[in-house]
């Protein structure tokens, strides 16, 4: 959850810096040909039975033992991003995005310094 926030406070403060214009989150999925499947332990998932073999089943479906509700997190980012991509939202806390209670980001308080454009030529 953390990782999620963080991530889109940093993409929040892209587009208000003017250095993107657009974005997409893409969802937390395992593939069967992923090569770091057996390391799936080390990161607390459970992996589910693979399904019988057919054409285009590629998803491995994994259990999340911290409850996080990965979907909800998705429909999160996506307003978030469509928001930002019209230029609305931007001044908002990010974690208001999301439903229930979610971590404070790192990325962005009073230790944390206001997204700057020095050096930067965004691409319009």
């Amino acid at each position: 959850m953390q990782d999620t926030v963080d991530a889109l406070e940093y993409v929040r403060q892209l587009f208000a810096a003017g250095c993107i214009q657009s974005g997409f989150f893409h969802p937390l999925c395992l593939y069967r040909a992923f090569p770091g499947r057996p390391a799936s332990a080390r990161y607390g998932i459970t992996l589910k039975p693979l399904p019988a073999v057919s054409f285009a089943k590629n998803d491995v479906g994994f259990v999340d033992p911290t409850g996080v509700d990965h979907a909800a997190l998705g429909i999160a980012l996506n307003k978030a991003l469509y928001n930002y991509m019209h230029g609305l939202g931007l001044d908002q806390d990010v974690r208001s995005w999301f439903a229930g209670r979610v971590p404070r980001t790192q990325c962005r308080g009073t230790s944390s310094p206001a997204p700057s454009t020095e050096g930067l030529s965004p691409h319009r």
